[in-house]
């Protein structure tokens, strides 16, 4: 995504590189992701030692101090993959995240989180039923980029709150995004596949994914610039 806006060819890109500001984050757990390539490949959590070395990490999507432990976390278990940590923001990955959006949320009107694996569009909220006031248009922002990922390649999204059309689960970032930074679009998406594979997607898969999630959050961007113009 990153390549396509600084080298893309066409006047789309050019545009969207001109005239809204990015903000990247490739991995928000480094340490975490440099332990999948040396002891465990299919590490998810950070890796505090908040419970000494047997019991090591956090969800980090569950650290968020909005709703913290409330559903969707196993908060009496240090070892689980869905642990939340001892308190909100005990993680520097979650506390550093929360302060950049707090500090920049008068000007960041999009949050786009990439996870694996479903194939689902998420909007807020996830840890209730409830629903935000504005879910209506969110809803529909999600659904027309789901539109134009399937176009490329023909893979198809669900689009919806994690409590309807998934799980609930507090202290998320995306809920955080809405709830406490008052960000308008904050969307979580659930890479492919559907569970075939699960989170070892094929590396032949790898660029046709990229592609049809770029076209999709290029559709959020163009948005923003229709709702936001300078």
């Amino acid at each position: 995504m990153m390549n396509e806006l600084l080298k893309g060819d066409g006047l789309d890109n050019r545009e969207l590189l001109a005239d809204v500001d990015w903000y990247f984050v490739p991995v928000l757990n480094p340490d975490g992701y440099q332990y999948t390539f040396t002891d465990d490949r299919l590490w998810r959590k950070t890796r505090s030692t908040h419970h000494g070395a047997d019991c090591v990490g956090v969800d980090a999507n569950r650290n968020f101090n909005f709703h913290w432990g409330e559903t969707g976390v196993k908060k009496d278990d240090p070892c689980a993959n869905t642990y939340p940590g001892p308190h909100a923001f005990s993680e520097p990955e979650a506390n550093a995240t929360g302060n950049f959006l707090y500090t920049h949320r008068r000007k960041i009107r999009a949050y786009i989180t990439l996870h694996s694996y479903s194939q689902l569009f998420l909007t807020p909220y996830g840890y209730t039923d409830d629903l935000p006031d504005d879910y209506d248009e969110i809803r529909e922002l999600g659904e027309t980029a789901a539109k134009a990922i399937e176009e490329v390649h023909g893979t198809e999204y669900i689009v919806g709150a994690p409590s309807q059309i998934l799980y609930k689960n507090s202290g998320s970032s995306r809920d955080w995004a809405k709830g406490v930074a008052q960000i308008k679009y904050p969307f979580t998406i659930e890479l492919p596949d559907k569970g075939e594979t699960g989170f070892l997607l094929p590396p032949n898969e790898i660029q046709p994914t990229a592609e049809e999630t770029w076209e999709g959050i290029k559709v959020i961007a163009r948005h923003l610039l229709k709702e936001y113009p300078y």
